[in-house]
């Protein structure tokens, strides 16, 4: 800290010193006030000699200081209350005095600024920016806000009204100059050079000047001392210049000539006139700036930069360019034009402008050399001067200093013409040697940004003589230095390793030329014990006896220490070297066996009378003893003490009665105490008096939540104490101590403030300060009571909205809030007519008049709270003009790149925002919507201290089970909760049973399936809260006490003990076997978390985190691509000791996954704190019966990763063959349609021939534009294979569109595979039914046609409104994760598959009984073969092959399984085409102009294909036998005779 001090005082020093050398005070943002005028004039880089003359300056310079910490504020108060004065920068500045003036600090959502003492805010800024305390004599100490125009406090001036005004007086040793006396009249009647009282307050914040300063005299007159009182106020008038950007200059010419003067800023100031001078416009390339009317430009203006009219009388009314000095047009009435000079020839060269040089230092940070060598090149071939602009130019550029690194130190070497001063040269030691009082190289670099001097423009300090024999004379001063440093580690093995190192080390070790480091040693070493701790010295460190009395011994004390005491001290302290530390003596006692009275009087300067006593008895000390002390004389009347002390202890407690508390007296009324108990027992350390208030702390009457709450202890009137200055104070609440950034404690005088930021209804409560004062503590309690805090008000609009613009539409803004608050709209200023919606709601309807720009346009409308004040939300509406690219009913209209915002849910705050994608969807790229009890739980829980740790995590426990649906489906809550569990893992030590089934309680709701949307959301958005969960728990397992088994839904806890080994078998799911380890009676920890592969990402240390990185950024929602998934419960193993070797088996979560199974742990320290499951440690063993058994050398977080698809390799080989076979179908399926076309008057002559080709036809053409449809789909979308490192996002529309057609014709493709095998089954079944043609075919065309169409427009009614209706990457197909929209094909067609599956054992069936009495052929002796060909044939032809798509489900890395699916489905229209009319002999028949011969039989015959669709026909086609067949109507049918025979050749 006084390192960092130092260097600030040098930072300011340094800049008051550049203020005061060069003269350019405008230049900083400090205000800079000249006190003095009496300097003569001079450049600003002319020299003077340093013993010149010069007249003296006094400057007063404000610096602005940006800090975080309020330690800093408090250090810089000291350092400046004790720097000494004066502080010389060099023979001609020095610094008088330093005061920090304001300090401003985060007040809610804005800033308070507080004056310290002695500093005021003046009115002006009080009534501007509002006062935080009350306004005293024109006056206040804080306003509400920071000045924006870099104002600050100001010093008191004791400034009264009286009947004739103001009166501003000055305090002792400090009076007003003589020219305010004459300016605002003394009222002293001083008539000398000063005086002490002025009638008014200085307009430029001057305040009274110190007696002992030299102050200007006024003159001599002769004017009586009456005439200052009737002297006129002195008024200044100050023209001030704005610039503004805008493009309606007619309107605010037309504001300003109607605005009426003078307009009055406060009681001191008004505005007189406000005119434009100077419109600037684009002219041609560049800008043109023309003078309003009565302003013109200067002549010189005119000639600088081109005049674009007439010069006349010396000026002109418009210029070529925007001067960049930032003058502008000077009004007529009140400039004196100069002149424009008369030249003859060149005049030019007779007067030259004066110049003004700068040197500028550039530091340049490189490692190449090569970098080096090129800028030397580049700025040796440059040529100069180089123009900057028309004012500036860069003559020279040179190198001057190069440092680089040289045996672990640094060695900075000038370039030509460059040397280091004589001084660098010796401070830092040169590494050439010294010449003509310079050196060329020094070994390190100048801390302060030194660089090489030129010597051509540096007069270099002669070196100082020296002697050689004079160096030894003088050894250099050694400071030695002892550093404590703390060390915080849970592991044994650690401490061992680190007492090896040190034990290891040589010394001494250097740091630099200046430091070494001569010894290293542990000292002590704390450990838990018995819930406790014990605190053990290392050899040769001891505690010395006070610490062994306090905190109890656990051993012996010897020598007046000991080396173990039972706690840690509170106070940072650690044991003592016994070889550099003189321990006192502990207070001796004596034993006395009987009670003994005695009476003590000492000698005082006033009568006084004081009677102890008091029982002493062996060996604990044990008394109980009556003190009164009557004084005659003093301001303490008859004070009574009752002494009491503890047994078995050092600590007396004694209450005291009295009328009146002095603390004076009070203190020297206890050293008599501690005289009279000599002869008893030593007293050690002091007396210390308590002294219990008779008032209230106070407390505000209401506070609401997030706002800041200040309490105030100090005596009351009813007290009668006087306590003097207070010292310290401590604040407790619910009688612990408070200990919280959160809240802040500001003591002065004879008081104390407690100042609670970002309140939250856990304040309220109980609170007691103690104020300290020279052993006296004043001690007050005051209780802020639950309806003292209030809940603030929560504001809920959609922040962002973005509508096309439609004239005379009307866009609803709604404005909610919780009761019992009121809100209302505003424009700006303009309330807005609203209706109520709902209850506590209000809407206002914006109507939209003009839709003309082009341009998007932007208006804003404020929500506010009626009461109370200062709560408000605004709502952005953008209106546009373009084309929609995405609307929903959550965020409404918008452009690609537009972002929307809506307010969250009942009981939350917050909000969410969604991103407009080019593929016509919102993504969500910010979820900030926290339930409100969750947040208040984690402001609370920054506060906690461990006494507080059981009650608070059984709150939490039950606030997460009362709302676990709302917390699942909200990331911001469940981020929350996590920052919760982390800040008590981190405040816990001890953790028993009961905390930690609070705790699962609270992780169990966050981690079960339906919060794994949420987890993702976070795992996307690179927030690391599941590797910060399982870090929190880790930390809790450290600290588990006890032995214990805890289950709840998702989580199993073990804590045991083992001796040597320990092998369980925990809930089935997993194994742990730890051999043989010679450590005894250890506990082991084991937590089992079945559901955690829903929270902890996939993610290994070859681990792309660039993808996560553009994603933080981008809005494309591109993830990082994994082929792996946790594939077991996530355990956590925790042992109190080093394992070198431990089995692990665990039984899989999905059985079907079977590829590359790696062994894990979770690695936190990975991907800068990340984390990531890394293998480090760990072996993979076997993977059997569903269990995969692993073998590590260390203990932490476990699980599996899995290979969740095929290999590469086997995908590209898949979408090969699906791009070969949908090719080959798609060729197959147009030549069917053309044959089938060819021939189908002569082959549909009968009812089923017609209808089985009626539905050969309509599978092709349903499959035909299926398969086109995939192609378009395939097009539309990308996927990661074929576009590595792209947006893999699909569009909407067009995605959708394909979607629909795809999703109709395959449905209709599986339907008329139905309608053929409905087909089959009729005729094979009821071979003597008849059904006539428009029956089937109205049959077909509803099955084929209408099923499809009905399934494929509901699946878009029910998904599309919740844009699940299609995936949203990679490809163009039915959703799955959000709405199951995938189960609309996948019902359907499997379905289909089965009752077609169950058709084909029919029809084989009926084969086989048809076939039982046959005459087998000599080419078919096996009813085997007809049945297998027979299944090959209608397998394709009914879809049968998609029940492979089931394989696919269950085994999703079978590689046999998915080459066999996308084999046999690309090239089902092949097979159709192969199949169904290929291998039908009348179709090749007719295509060879072959008829075959035709049956004589009186009945009509039709000879068909494969198909005659009677199952005996088509068994002896199979079998190739010659069958005649005639199946006739039934003889009692009343038919014409008419009949069907079906004969197969």
């Amino acid at each position: 800290m006084a390192i960092f001090g130092n260097a600030l005082t040098i930072v300011v020093l340094l800049v008051i010193l550049i203020i005061l050398e060069t003269g350019k005070v405008n230049e900083f943002s400090g205000l800079v006030l000249q006190e003095s005028h009496e300097a003569e004039h001079f450049h600003p880089h002319t020299r003077h000699r340093r013993n010149e003359l010069r007249a003296e300056f006094e400057y007063e310079v404000d610096l602005e200081l940006n800090v975080t910490d309020i330690a800093t504020v408090d250090y810089l108060r000291s350092l400046f209350n004790t720097a000494s004065y004066s502080i010389t920068l060099d023979p001609a500045v020095n610094i008088t005095h330093t005061h920090i003036t304001t300090v401003c600090y985060p007040s809610g959502t804005s800033f308070q600024c507080k004056c310290e003492d002695e500093y005021l805010w003046s009115y002006g800024n009080c009534n501007t920016y509002g006062a935080c305390d009350e306004i005293i004599e024109d006056a206040c100490t804080c306003i509400n806000s920071i000045p924006f125009t870099g104002q600050y406090c100001q010093p008191k001036r004791v400034c009264r009204r009286d009947a004739e005004g103001l009166q501003c007086r000055c305090e002792n040793n400090y009076v007003w100059p003589c020219d305010m006396c004459a300016t605002y009249g003394e009222c002293d009647g001083d008539a000398n050079s000063t005086c002490t009282c002025i009638r008014a307050i200085p307009t430029e914040g001057q305040s009274c000047q110190s007696a002992q300063q030299n102050i200007t005299r006024c003159p001599l007159t002769t004017t009586s001392p009456s005439t200052a009182s009737i002297t006129p106020a002195v008024f200044y008038e100050y023209q001030a210049s704005v610039q503004l950007h805008i493009s309606e200059i007619n309107r605010l010419r037309t504001i300003l000539n109607n605005i009426s003067y003078p307009i009055k800023i406060d009681s001191h100031t008004q505005i007189s006139n406000i005119s434009i001078s100077t419109v600037c416009d684009p002219s041609s390339g560049g800008l043109q700036c023309k003078c309003e009317d009565q302003y013109r430009w200067s002549c010189d203006q005119c000639l600088l930069y081109g005049s674009c009219d007439n010069i006349t009388n010396d000026t002109c009314g418009c210029i070529n360019a925007l001067p960049l000095n930032g003058q502008y047009c000077q009004a007529v009435d009140q400039h004196n034009f100069t002149p424009c000079p008369q030249t003859t020839g060149n005049p030019l060269s007779t007067t030259s402008p004066f110049t003004h040089e700068y040197l500028v230092s550039v530091q340049l940070n490189t490692t190449e050399v090569t970098v080096v060598n090129l800028l030397r090149t580049v700025v040796n071939n440059m040529s100069y001067p180089i123009h900057i602009n028309s004012q500036i130019e860069l003559t020279d550029i040179n190198i001057s200093t190069v440092c680089s690194p040289n045996s672990g130190s640094f060695q900075c070497k000038c370039e030509n013409g460059y040397r280091w001063s004589c001084d660098q040269c010796v401070m830092h030691g040169p590494c050439d040697s010294i010449t003509d009082d310079t050196c060329g190289c020094i070994n390190t670099i100048p801390p302060v940004g030194q660089y090489c001097q030129s010597v051509y423009q540096h007069n270099f300090t002669t070196c100082s003589p020296t002697t050689t024999a004079a160096l030894p004379t003088t050894p250099p001063v050694v400071y030695e230095y002892l550093i404590s440093i703390e060390l915080i580690t849970t592991d044994i093995t650690i401490i061992n390793k680190v007492r090896a190192i040190l034990r290891n080390i040589s010394y001494p070790i250097s740091i630099n030329n200046h430091i070494n480091i001569y010894d290293i040693h542990i000292s002590t070493v704390c450990s838990p014990s018995s819930g406790g701790f014990q605190c053990k010295c290392e050899d040769g460190y001891r505690w010395p006896c006070d610490q062994c009395l306090m905190f109890r011994p656990c051993d012996s004390i010897t020598d007046h220490t000991c080396g173990c005491i039972n706690r840690i001290p509170p106070d940072g302290q650690y044991c003592q070297s016994g070889y550099q530390h003189n321990f006192t003596a502990c207070p001796v006692t004596t034993p006395i066996p009987t009670p003994t009275e005695f009476t003590t009087y000492p000698s005082t300067t006033a009568p006084t009378t004081r009677q102890l006593e008091h029982t002493l008895q062996s060996p604990f000390l044990k008394m109980g003893a009556t003190t009164q002390v009557c004084q005659s004389s003093g301001t303490t009347p008859d004070l009574h003490a009752t002494l009491e002390q503890r047994q078995g202890s050092v600590i007396t407690d004694f209450v005291v009665q009295t009328k009146q508390v002095d603390q004076n007296e009070m203190t020297e009324a206890n050293t008599h105490f501690t005289e009279a108990l000599q002869s008893v027992a030593a007293v050690i350390g002091s007396v210390i008096v308590h002294f219990f208030s008779s008032g209230s702390v106070s407390t505000p009457d209401e506070t609401y939540t997030g706002k800041t709450m200040t309490l105030i202890c100090g005596p009351t009137s009813t007290d009668n104490i006087k306590i003097g200055t207070v010292s310290d104070s401590v604040w407790k609440f619910n009688d612990l101590e408070i200990k919280s950034e959160r809240i802040k404690i500001d003591s002065s005088n004879n008081q104390s403030k407690l100042i609670v930021k970002n309140v939250i209804p856990a304040d309220a409560g109980r609170y007691e300060c103690i104020l300290k004062s020279r052993d006296f503590n004043f001690i007050q309690s005051g209780v802020v009571k639950e309806a003292q805090i209030k809940q603030a008000p929560i504001v809920q609009v959609q922040s962002k909205i973005n509508v096309k613009c439609k004239q005379g539409q009307k866009q609803p803004l709604q404005c909610c809030v919780q009761s019992p608050y009121k809100v209302t709209w505003y424009n700006g200023s303009s309330l807005l007519i609203s209706e109520n919606v709902e209850k506590n709601c209000i809407k206002y309807d914006y109507e939209m008049k003009s839709c003309n720009g082009s341009q998007a346009e932007e208006k804003v409308f404020t929500c506010k709270v009626d009461e109370p004040k200062g709560y408000e939300q605004t709502t952005k509406l953008t209106i546009f003009t373009e084309g929609i690219e995405c609307n929903d009913s959550e965020y409404g209209a918008g452009r690609a790149g537009d972002r929307a915002t809506k307010s969250c849910d009942k009981g939350q705050e917050g909000n969410k925002t969604a991103e407009c994608q080019k593929t016509g969807k919102w993504t969500l790229v910010e979820d900030i919507c926290v339930i409100i009890k969750i947040n208040q739980l984690f402001t609370a829980s920054q506060d906690l201290v461990v006494e507080k740790v059981p009650n608070f995590v059984a709150e939490l426990s039950e606030t997460v089970s009362g709302s676990a649906k709302e917390i699942a489906n909200s990331s911001a809550t469940i981020s929350a909760i996590v920052n919760i569990l982390n800040n008590i893992a981190n405040v816990s030590t001890n953790v028993n049973e009961t905390v930690m089934q609070n705790v699962l309680n609270t992780i169990d709701v966050i981690i079960g399936d339906d919060a794994k949307k949420s987890w993702g959301f976070l795992n996307e958005k690179a927030n690391n809260a599941s590797s910060a969960l399982l870090g929190s728990l880790e930390t809790l397992t450290n600290g588990l006490d006890g032995r214990f088994s805890i289950a709840t839904e998702r989580i199993t806890l073990n804590r045991t003990t083992f001796n040597n080994s320990f092998t369980g078998d925990l809930n089935t799911n997993f194994f742990i076997k730890i051999p043989h380890t010679d450590i005894f009676n250890v506990f082991i920890t084991t937590i089992t978390f079945p559901t955690l592969s829903n929270v902890m990402p996939v993610r290994n240390s070859t681990f792309d985190t660039t993808a996560i990185n553009n994603n933080v950024n981008a809005t494309s929602n591109e993830t990082h691509e994994t082929n792996d998934a946790i594939n077991a419960a996530v355990v956590l193993v925790k042992i109190d000791a080093t394992i070198q070797s431990v089995t692990l088996s665990y039984k899989k979560l999905n059985t079907s996954l079977s590829q590359n199974p790696q062994c894990v742990f979770w690695n936190f320290t990975l991907f800068d704190n990340l984390g990531a499951w890394d293998n480090e440690g760990c072996t993979f063993v076997s993977d059997e019966n569903d269990n995969v058994t692993c073998h590590c050398n260390h203990l932490t977080s476990f699980s599996i990763l899995m290979s969740t698809r095929v290999p590469p390799l086997v995908r590209k080989l898949l979408d090969i063959i699906t791009y070969i076979g949908v090719g080959i179908s798609l060729a197959s399926l147009v030549i069917c349609l053309i044959i089938e076309g060819c021939v189908w008057k002569v082959i549909t002559r009968n009812s089923t021939a017609f209808m089985r080709h009626v539905s050969i036809i309509n599978t092709a053409l349903s499959l035909l534009i299926a398969d086109i449809c995939f192609i378009i789909g395939a097009a539309i979308a990308k996927n990661p294979s074929e576009n590595p490192g792209e947006n893999y996002d699909v569009p909407v529309g067009p995605c959708s569109t394909a979607t629909f057609f795809m999703h109709f014709f395959y449905l209709a493709l599986f339907f008329w595979m139905l309608v053929s095998a409905l087909l089959l089954f009729y005729r094979t079944v009821m071979v003597f039914s008849h059904m006539s043609k428009s029956t089937m075919l109205a049959i077909g065309f509803s099955l084929g046609y209408g099923c499809p169409l009905i399934i494929a427009m509901i699946t878009v009614a029910v998904t599309a409104s919740n844009n699940g209706y299609i995936r949203d990457r990679e490809a163009c197909w039915l959703n799955w994760n959000e709405t199951k929209a995938l189960l609309a094909f996948v019902i359907p067609a499997l379905t289909i598959v089965v009752i077609n599956i169950l058709i084909v054992i029919v029809v084989l069936f009926k084969m086989m009984r048809r076939g039982v009495g046959d005459t087998v052929q000599r080419d078919e002796k096996h009813t085997l073969i007809v049945i297998l060909r027979c299944v090959a044939i209608l397998t394709p032809l009914f879809g049968l092959t998609w029940s492979l798509g089931v394989g696919t489900m269950v085994s999703p890395t079978n590689r046999g399984i998915h080459i066999a699916f996308a084999s046999f489905n690309s090239f089902q229209g092949f097979f159709i085409l192969l199949f169904g009319t290929l291998f039908d002999s009348k179709i090749r028949m007719i295509l060879s102009r072959r008829v075959p011969r035709l049956s004589t039989s009186s009945s009509k015959s039709t000879s068909t294909g494969i198909f005659t669709f009677s199952g005996i026909n088509l068994i002896n086609r199979l079998r190739r036998r010659q069958y005649h067949y005639r199946v006739s109507e039934a003889e009692n049918s009343n038919s014409s005779g008419a009949s069907e025979s079906f004969m197969y050749i």
